[in-house]
């Protein structure tokens, strides 16, 4: 009787894991409750608060009698129907929770009123919402900063669920349409490659804010046209040298102030001055590639050997037997076909009706099937006989493949002759003075240079100096130096200049005049442009270049402002 008493849990014990349970449910309904003062509703003491794991689910209802119709402003207390609506909200204590609401569907008593029925609104989503205006807060912010996996998966630790999917639906229902914005007056439009190549959209910035105000699919057309008149306000546009913005800009409004980029003006100066700079002072010495025939062109004369061979009777033959075809692939008929060659129509008629196994030798059967083959190989760069003979592999003798290349290596052998002695004569000229690409910009930029050679222009090559200096005063203009020329005095300048590059600048600078001179006169530029179209970029390569046009607007737009809990895009 006196045995020793075992060990056993209590009776309690699962009760206390309960009460524990409880007890968490309890607070969690406190802290809800206050919340749910401010939305209007009310927690069902009735129903129970299921706790599955880290999901916890509230039961409510909504409070109030009397419902202000939408349509008419009429308030009605006549309910048509209840309804249950699931609504996720922010975690409560570490725990992902789930609000089912019981709301109404209230009947609207006015008679002249078009709606009839309608849902009883809510304070903390809006209609047919599926979660609570802090929620959508959040999975924007989480979708704007991140990848779509990467913000499905930072909200799941907040205890959201939704899926990367759904926060790429939210973007695009974000980025459908540029918003109605309020611009400073002063902005900026700039293009960037959607596919590079292919699709290119267009970017709108403000100068003062440094805020995107609109993202557009195209790069020119007439949805920009139609933004820029809808703010009037705008009095000054910058953009680079493009004259189709400056036509979309002019199709707006004639008193919209254009100005032209520098950096692209001075990028247009260096492509159009510098390689023929170095072609001036001789650099570079354009060597001549040696030719090589078509695949065509050579199959043609291939054609042509084959059809030599044998004696002058099989000859004669042979060349009668195609002439016939191809005049009669020319719609001539065996009259006509006879006059024209000088022969008997009985022999035209023969000769049409005749194969072509029968006319060929076998020596030209052999040539004919291997015709194609050899124009290919001739056409990669093969063009003597013996290295033909090789890729062929043995499938003509060596002896046929020089026969059917004896005219095109004859012809091919005087044009490589040529190209030689140019080249050797190329090579044995006096070299010249050598300097880099980046020595001549940097002289053109700076208006000083370390080297010896450019100090020397005026000696060696006096029309090299006239180009440079024509470039540095055009730098010097376009920066409002002390010394800068003005624009006629540059203009004459540049047209007397012996490039023909800086001719054509100039006369491009003629044209787009008075943007460029407002460039020179403000301090305005596409900077800011070119770090924006850096951040599109960005957003590409965070996703993996997939990023439809609707969710690139909506993060270029939107991934810099701060979100009001009762935004909402509908």
């Amino acid at each position: 009787m006196n045995s020793k008493k075992r060990n056993r849990p209590s009776a309690g014990h699962k009760g206390t894991k309960k009460s524990g349970i409880t007890q968490v449910i309890g607070q969690i309904k406190q802290v809800v409750s206050k919340k749910c003062r401010s939305w209007h509703i009310v927690l069902d003491p009735s129903e129970e608060s299921p706790l599955n794991g880290e999901c916890l689910t509230l039961y409510a209802h909504t409070t109030g009698k009397r419902v202000v119709c939408p349509c008419c402003g009429k308030p009605t207390s006549t309910v048509h129907s209840y309804r249950l609506r699931k609504i996720q909200c922010t975690e409560w204590l570490g725990h992902h929770t789930t609000l089912i609401l019981k709301t109404r569907h209230m009947v609207c008593t006015n008679k002249d009123c078009g709606k009839k029925f309608f849902a009883e609104p809510l304070a903390m989503t809006h209609p047919y919402g599926r979660h609570t205006h802090e929620v959508e807060e959040r999975i924007r912010h989480e979708a704007l900063c991140q990848t779509a996996r990467k913000a499905s998966e930072t909200l799941a630790m907040q205890h959201i669920q939704i899926s990367a999917s759904a926060c790429i639906r939210v973007l695009r229902l974000l980025g459908r349409v540029n918003p109605e914005v309020r611009t400073s007056g002063f902005v900026g439009l700039d293009d960037f490659a959607k596919w590079k190549g292919h699709k290119y959209m267009c970017v709108i910035v403000d100068h003062y804010t440094r805020e995107v105000l609109a993202v557009f699919d195209s790069r020119y057309g007439q949805e920009i046209t139609d933004w820029l008149k809808s703010h009037p306000e705008i009095k000054v546009v910058t953009r680079d040298g493009s004259q189709s913005y400056a036509s979309v800009i002019s199709a707006a409004s004639e008193l919209i102030m254009q100005i032209s980029d520098r950096f692209h003006l001075m990028q247009a100066l260096k492509r159009d001055a510098v390689e023929p700079i170095k072609a001036l002072l001789g650099q570079r010495k354009q060597n001549t590639a040696y030719p090589y025939p078509s695949e065509d062109e050579a199959y043609r004369y291939i054609l042509g050997d084959i059809c030599e061979m044998g004696d002058a009777k099989h000859r004669d033959r042979v060349k009668t037997y195609y002439e016939v075809r191809r005049l009669k692939d020319e719609g001539k008929t065996i009259a006509e076909t006879a006059r024209l060659l000088g022969i008997k129509s009985q022999k035209v008629y023969k000769a049409l009706n005749m194969d072509t196994s029968k006319v060929l030798s076998t020596e030209q059967k052999l040539a004919m099937k291997a015709a194609r083959d050899m124009a290919r190989i001739i056409n990669a760069g093969c063009i003597t006989p013996s290295t033909v003979v090789k890729r062929l592999e043995g499938k003509v003798p060596s002896s046929i493949v020089h026969r059917c290349m004896r005219s095109l290596s004859e012809r091919y052998k005087v044009l490589r002759e040529e190209v030689r002695i140019h080249n050797k004569a190329l090579g044995e000229q006096k070299k010249t003075i050598s300097v880099r690409e980046s020595t001549i910009w940097k002289y053109i930029v700076t208006g000083e240079t370390t080297s010896k050679k450019l100090l020397k222009l005026h000696e060696t090559h006096p029309e090299v100096e006239q180009v440079i200096l024509t470039c540095i005063n055009f730098r010097k203009m376009l920066h409002d130096e002390d010394d800068a020329p003005t624009m006629d005095e540059w203009l004459n300048e540049a047209g007397a200049c012996p490039l023909k590059e800086i001719r054509g600048f100039a006369e491009y600078i003629r044209k787009d005049r008075k943007a460029v001179e407002l460039a020179c006169q403000t301090s305005f530029n596409n900077g800011l442009l070119e770090g924006t179209v850096n951040k599109a970029k960005a957003i590409k390569r965070s996703m993996f270049n997939r990023a439809k046009p609707e969710v690139l607007r909506a993060k270029m737009l939107y991934s810099g402002l701060k979100w009001g809990w009762n935004y909402h895009p509908n």
